[in-house]
């Protein structure tokens, strides 16, 4: 039998449904592993295939969760169009992209630190809101911070605390992320404009879009074309930045009367051999969602293994792992943590177990946690693209010499505000110095002598790095080396954490500087280093995966970064209930029990990623101090060496995977590997 050109080497029958169905909307739940992402490649090729429906590439349109998946698919779909003559490959983007490119402008997003600037400058401005938030043994910086996500997530409604937020915004000339889509929304029901829309409109993980993102995607498609909604409430993870983990299941709310959803669930696994899709399906057992159904038959292997202590877990499984790249070089090999320090030991112990091996560390949320790399990124910003946010963050600081002690009380609120007002909004440099012509004193209010030292130490700073700086390469490199801010006062795992994001900002920095050097070969440098900031800046606000070194042997990524991404051995480091699911943070809305249930749902994607190896490992015991540096739930009265225990998600399937090994007996993932 001869299928057409779309339906080549696809095996099963759930994804040519989802290929070849013409119903006006579609949902499509599939979990991980499953095909869905060749089936929205092949779904797109019919659309534009000439022998399909010859659609045109600007009547297509396929929204991505990010920057990098959207990447894969404009390669993945130019393959397949390759032989169409004068085939144009359809628009894909993400929703933030999408917004942009609409509006027609780029707006500044709130940084995560700078949302704390945010919060104590409202409370301070306004006393009735911190009487509302303020509750017994509580932070009310946490609570009010807390009541804000509600907000954004429609979990809960602070009408009068999101009033003043929206005037620090526009004092600040800065927008949260949450906003984008409800500000472009706004403008079409507006009648600002007429915005592009599309015959056919393919979303995918739809579960990770806002409820404003999935009204949006709605209004893309045009009176009778087609959506396709992809994705799996399985795999919602990103709940701090508002996804509606239920989106899927409330597609109805968004259709026209009369109009009718037509599901086409895709539940085979092609990916994970049975064993773990067992795994899987019994840790979602309540997710109200079809179980998998294993059609990968190989054997899994699965090892799982405890330590003594992170060091040992380090060196012990960077000896297993390299060992295991050696015997498998053509594989992909997946290491996760639970927490980014993790990460960067394994990365330094993997330099003493063998230098020939390079490790490339993805990490894109958390990536300003230290105080060297935050102070230097800001101090970039405001050298190439200085603006109120950044000034704004600056100044709420105080200096630190250890890298500890930067968070002055009230982030300097009352005096950053006079300054403010005083400056009619606007900081320069010159305001700047104009300050520091005024005496060290006491007299400009809370928080007035700290915030001088703050500007004295952005003169101080600006001299030394713009002095001399012949290139923006110089530039770059300047300030994002850790020698010119980390010293002896910082201790081990605070300098290792910063020294690692410091040169993961200037790689991003210079290679993001360096495409857009091809693309405007004559541009000055006071013209691509502000370009360069935009765009770092916006990485790290989407928490978009910053660029990385993609020749490196190994990537590591933290449990988010798993994302999309699947290997044929996968190691999970850091895996005790401490860290997963850990404390709920503020920036996460819900309850407890939903912040719970998404750390359960992370590990499910962790797993799942797995095409033959998982190893899940973990340590026994840790130094207390160095459990909270790390971010890990400890009791404030425990004792070192406190009992790491095993996640409780681990706990659920611990009968379904083998038994634990103690790492100095375990033989590794080939013979003697870790001897």
């Amino acid at each position: 039998m001869v299928y057409p050109h779309w339906l080549e080497d696809i095996e099963g029958d759930e994804v040519p449904k989802l290929i070849g169905s013409d119903a006006i909307t579609i949902r499509t739940i599939a979990g991980p592993g499953s095909g869905k992402t060749l089936g929205l490649v092949r779904r797109v090729e019919r659309i534009m295939h000439p022998d399909g429906l010859n659609a045109g590439a600007n009547d297509v349109i396929v929204v991505a969760f990010n920057r990098v998946i959207a990447a894969q698919l404009r390669v993945d779909i130019k393959k397949r169009l390759a032989d169409i003559a004068d085939a144009q490959v359809p628009i894909i983007q993400t929703v933030h992209a999408l917004c942009s490119a609409i509006l027609e402008y780029s707006l500044r997003l709130l940084l995560p630190h700078e949302v704390e600037f945010m919060m104590y400058d409202v409370l301070s401005q306004h006393p009735d809101i911190a009487k509302i938030y303020k509750r017994p043994n509580t932070h009310t910086i946490n609570n009010v911070t807390q009541a804000l996500r509600q907000h954004e997530a429609h979990v809960e409604d602070h009408p009068l605390l999101w009033s003043a937020v929206q005037e620090w915004l526009e004092r600040h000339r800065a927008r949260l992320i949450s906003e984008v889509p409800q500000i472009l929304l706004d403008r079409i029901h507006g009648g600002d404009f007429d915005h592009q829309v599309y015959d056919h409109v393919i979303v995918d993980e739809f579960q990770d879009l806002t409820l404003a993102e999935q009204e949006l995607v709605f209004r893309l498609r045009r009176p009778g074309g087609s959506l396709v909604a992809l994705g799996d409430p399985r795999q919602s993870i990103y709940a701090f930045r508002g996804n509606d983990p239920g989106g899927l299941s409330r597609i109805e709310d968004l259709l026209d009367d009369g109009d009718t959803v037509e599901d086409i669930p895709i539940t085979e696994c092609r990916r994970c051999p049975e064993r773990i899709v067992d795994a899987a399906n019994r840790l979602m057992t309540l997710s109200g969602v079809q179980a998998m159904r294993a059609a990968n038959k190989g054997e899994a292997d699965i090892h799982v293994v405890t330590w003594q202590s992170f060091q040992a877990e380090a060196i012990g499984m960077a000896r297993a792992i390299a060992a295991n790249l050696k015997a498998h070089p053509d594989d992909r090999h997946m290491i996760m943590v639970t927490r980014r320090l993790f990460g960067y030991m394994l990365r330094d112990a993997m330099k003493t177990v063998d230098e020939s091996i390079s490790v490339a560390l993805d990490f894109s949320e958390g990536l300003l946690e230290y105080w060297a790399a935050r102070e230097a990124f800001i101090l970039f910003m405001l050298l190439v693209d200085p603006d109120p946010p950044s000034w704004r963050a600056w100044l709420g600081y105080q200096n630190s010499d250890t890298g500890k002690d930067y968070k002055p009380v009230e982030r300097n609120s009352g005096a950053y505000l006079r300054l403010l007002s005083e400056s009619e909004d606007v900081i320069t440099d010159e305001r700047i110095d104009t300050l520091l012509d005024e005496k060290r004193t006491k007299s400009r209010g809370k928080g007035g002598v700290t915030l001088w030292d703050r500007a004295s130490r952005y003169r101080e700073l600006r001299e030394r790095f713009l002095a001399g700086a012949d290139s923006a390469e110089h530039v770059v490199a300047a300030v994002f080396d850790p020698a010119n801010w980390i010293d002896e006062a910082y201790d081990s795992d605070e300098a290792m954490g910063a020294t690692a994001d410091l040169a993961t900002l200037r790689q991003h920095a210079l290679t993001t500087l360096k495409d857009l050097q091809e693309r405007k070969p004559s541009a000055s440098k006071e013209q691509l280093l502000p370009e360069v900031a935009r765009q770092l800046r916006h990485a790290i606000a989407t928490r978009e995966d910053v660029e990385t070194d993609e020749s490196s042997d190994l990537h590591v990524s933290t449990l988010w970064g798993a994302k999309g991404v699947t290997a044929e051995h996968v190691y999970i480091l850091g895996a005790c209930n401490e860290a997963l699911p850990g404390a709920r943070r503020p920036e996460y809305p819900g309850t407890d029990v939903q912040y719970r249930e998404e750390q359960r749902r992370l590990f499910y994607v962790s797993i799942t990623r797995a095409r033959r190896t998982l190893v899940i490992s973990r340590a026994l015991y840790c130094n207390v101090g160095a459990a909270r540096q790390i971010g890990l739930s400890v009791p404030h009265d425990a004792k070192s060496p406190y009992k790491l225990q095993m996640s409780s998600f681990h706990r659920d399937i611990t009968k379904l995977l083998p038994r634990a090994v103690n790492g100095d007996m375990w033989g590794g993932l080939v013979d003697g590997s870790t001897a």
